[in-house]
């Protein structure tokens, strides 16, 4: 697994990250149930997310996708609303721009979306990581609490500062976080090896310690999560 550390990323390794590329959407193996992302476009940028699951699509007419919902009720569409639609396929997240052109109730309330020309895919490497501002709280090797913040992660690892030193280079800790996954908060317990130690730096709130973490003997539920989330992240950023 990929190890993380206390430094931040320099240019060069953010370019080694992810990779763009354009893609025709038919290209992308899309599935029945998928979940796709529709972020509403208003004149100040970018505005309400909604998730929704596509129901079926005609290569180069449309995509057929649920309505979306909120507090268990269908939310009001209208034809020609515009949205930018992110989803993830693989190890690669993708974009792209749809108007909804038509609205539909019956036998059930669905959208038509119109076919994209082109889709945006951002393509994440192993160990690439993401910027993040995850409270955490740390339990060390002895069974005493701690409470760190974790301020970049990827699917092997994070840095996490603490005020307090969490442990030892080698050490094993265990680490509980929530983080919001496809609209879902995800409730994280990882167990994690101190790799590195920085003391007496510059963190968030003061000085403290700086400790890059592999995370270890992680469930395959987890590892399927964390990479959701850090590659939702990642493609945020590039975004």
């Amino acid at each position: 697994m990929a190890q993380a550390n206390g430094n931040a990323q320099s240019p060069s390794d953010e370019a080694e990250s992810a990779r763009e590329e354009d893609r025709a959407l038919e290209d992308i193996k899309l599935a029945i149930g998928d979940a796709l992302h529709l972020q509403s476009q208003t004149e100040g940028g970018a505005g309400t997310r909604y998730t929704v699951k596509l129901i079926g699509y005609l290569r180069g007419k449309g995509l057929i996708v649920t309505t979306p919902t909120q507090d268990g009720k269908f939310l009001l569409m209208r034809e020609g609303q515009n949205f930018v639609v992110r989803l993830f396929s693989g190890k690669s997240a993708y974009a792209f721009p749809a108007t909804v052109f038509k609205v539909a109730n019956v036998p059930y309330p669905h959208l038509h979306l119109t076919w994209p020309g082109h889709v945006k895919g951002l393509v994440v490497r192993s160990g690439a990581r993401a910027r993040v501002n995850l409270i955490t709280a740390v339990t060390d090797v002895r069974g005493n609490a701690r409470s760190g913040l974790i301020d970049n992660l990827s699917t092997g690892g994070c840095s996490l500062a603490s005020k307090e030193l969490v442990g030892r280079s080698e050490d094993r800790i265990h680490m509980t976080f929530r983080a919001n996954v496809n609209e879902i908060e995800q409730y994280f317990q990882l167990d994690g090896v101190v790799r590195s130690v920085q003391r007496d730096v510059e963190i968030p709130g003061g000085t403290g310690n700086q400790h890059g973490i592999q995370f270890v003997d992680m469930p395959p539920q987890d590892q399927l999560a964390l990479t959701a989330y850090v590659y939702h992240v990642l493609f945020e950023e590039t975004a």
